[in-house]
């Protein structure tokens, strides 16, 4: 009989569709006797069933005859197999009258992904439109491209140049601000990877720092702060494959940016925090408005300068060119080294939190806080490659157990203003002192309560490490 068939390699976000869907797995190992340029005697099994199929012709169409054999003839075969064999998940589903097939390679060939669709004649193979919800995970049609058939990786490996990093870039480029955070990193090599990501964020930043200068928006400023962090995590867990000037330049010049925003940011919580506290305190409330206004006017400034405008768009060419690249840092693929550096960050975790149930200090604590953070930072962006069931209990969990660091963190700043505006204001504030330990006694009230909480999550988290 004829298989014709349309291959399509698929980048990582089709993990994504699967889970959304539930598609359910089929576990195929397969090896072959023979391979020449035009003939392939495969063996395979999938789930239970075995099978033998002697496919004939090149090119998206080709004769094939397939029988199905004994688990013994299948394991006896092994023996003469051509190299190693070749393991994947398969998900078949119908969509819009077609059949589907998501091939997910594991081990030699992890990361390659191929959907597969098969027709009765060419002119259906001919006709045939991918439909958006699939073509939105696609890189390429592979159809007529020999390397990507089964036979041909056995003897030759993994397909080369699955990806073209400068358009991934010019994709980016073409994204709004609200579709960045969606975008699925591929899974390329190391530096390949970091570079899309760092850029990536660039563009978010940028993006909401138009928003910050039209606006005055908070919640832009929160924005902008947490791709800056999310830019310093990521170039601080990845250090060892940076290039040591550029690391430096690029991690101080961020920092400075952040640094010249925490006043504001933190006028911002505080603002609102007191209102969850206490009613009374117009007066404080004014205070801070007029200092906010202050520190909004330093942040415009430096937004406008010819230092942030210089950095960024030094930052962005280094990302899309290739001034990064060492025969070192871009080798291994985004997963392996992802894998080994959130390892490393959860060991890091651990031992902190067992030195923190020995002493503890609103310091220790603190840098708990941004490691979490940090891990949180890792496991959203590379859910896609690892399984987002997988990775998405342990963010929810994250999340939740930052928000509680996070509210307390809170609380201590506005502890500190306080404490340092009253012993400023005294002789200008009537009933300054009732009012200081008023606000004082609720803050420190809620903020041992908020501490007893996140103790006990911190000890659970110690047992509740990911296993790659």
């Amino acid at each position: 009989m004829k298989e014709i068939e349309r291959k399509y390699l698929l980048k990582d976000s089709i993990r994504s569709l699967i889970d959304e869907y539930g598609l359910k797995k089929h576990k195929i190992t397969q090896f072959y006797t023979t391979i020449t340029a035009d003939k392939g005697v495969r063996y395979r099994q999938m789930d239970d069933s075995y099978f033998k199929t002697v496919k004939y012709g090149i090119g998206a169409s080709r004769d094939e005859e397939e029988v199905e054999i004994s688990e013994k003839k299948f394991q006896k075969k092994f023996q003469d197999r051509i190299k190693e064999p070749i393991r994947k998940n398969r998900y078949i589903f119908h969509f819009e009258g077609e059949e589907y097939s998501i091939d997910v390679f594991k081990e030699a060939f992890k990361g390659l992904n191929i959907l597969e669709i098969e027709f009765q004649s060419m002119e259906d193979f001919e006709r045939f439109e991918l439909p958006p919800v699939l073509e939105m995970h696609v890189i390429k049609d592979v159809s007529f491209d020999e390397s990507f058939k089964n036979k041909n990786m056995v003897l030759h490996g993994k397909p080369q140049t699955a990806y073209d990093v400068d358009a991934i870039f010019t994709e980016l480029d073409k994204k709004d601000i609200d579709e960045l955070d969606a975008y699925f990193i591929p899974n390329l090599s190391s530096m390949d990877a970091l570079r899309v990501i760092l850029y990536k964020f660039s563009r978010s930043i940028l993006a909401h720092k138009e928003r910050i200068l039209m606006n005055d928006d908070t919640e832009d400023l929160h924005q902008f702060r947490v791709n800056i962090r999310k830019s310093r995590a990521f170039l601080k867990e990845f250090k060892f494959l940076f290039p040591k000037e550029h690391y430096n330049y690029f991690n101080e010049n961020l920092d400075s940016f952040a640094t010249q925003t925490n006043q504001k940011r933190d006028l911002d919580v505080i603002k609102e925090r007191l209102k969850e506290v206490d009613t009374y305190h117009d007066t404080i409330q004014e205070d801070i408005k007029e200092q906010q206004v202050r520190e909004q006017h330093v942040i415009e400034e430096m937004l406008k300068g010819k230092i942030f405008e210089d950095f960024f768009l030094a930052y962005q060419n280094a990302l899309k060119q290739d001034t990064l690249l060492t025969s070192d840092n871009n080798q291994d693929t985004i997963e392996h080294t992802a894998q080994k550096v959130i390892k490393a960050l959860q060991l890091k975790i651990v031992k902190k939190i067992n030195t923190l149930e020995k002493e503890f200090s609103d310091k220790k604590l603190h840098k708990i806080r941004i490691s979490l953070k940090k891990l949180r930072y890792l496991l959203e962006e590379f859910q896609h490659i690892f399984g987002e069931k997988k990775i998405k209990k342990m963010i929810e969990k994250g999340k939740k157990l930052q928000t509680l660091l996070g509210d307390f963190n809170d609380t201590v700043n506005q502890n500190k203003l306080l404490h340092d505006y009253f012993k400023s204001k005294k002789k200008s504030i009537s009933h300054c002192q009732e009012l200081e330990e008023r606000l004082l006694g609720k803050t420190s009230k809620k903020q041992k309560k908020l501490l007893r909480k996140a103790q006990k999550k911190l000890h659970k988290f110690k047992k509740h490490t990911i296993a790659f």
